[in-house]
């Protein structure tokens, strides 16, 4: 479904309902703006956007970054 910036809006309800069985399109001066979607039951967008990440920072060589931590402390004193 496509809808202009204005009638959703206007009546965004309505159209967060219909974004349940289809995807609504905005338009701002005939160009496309925005999707409405809606999100599954097992989809978790915060947590799917982490992925990878965890497996990067494991990568990193942790015993050298703490070694450089305390040099920056120690040289402080």
């Amino acid at each position: 479904m496509i809808v202009t910036a204005t009638k959703f809006k206007n009546k965004v309800g309505t159209y967060l309902q219909a974004a349940q069985s289809e995807d609504v399109i905005i338009t701002k001066n005939g160009k496309y703006l925005a999707k409405v979607t809606a999100i599954k039951d097992y989809e978790h967008p915060l947590t799917e956007s982490l992925i990878g990440v965890f497996e990067k920072a494991a990568a990193y060589d942790t015993d050298h970054l703490k070694q450089e931590r305390l040099k920056k402390y120690e040289s402080n004193d």
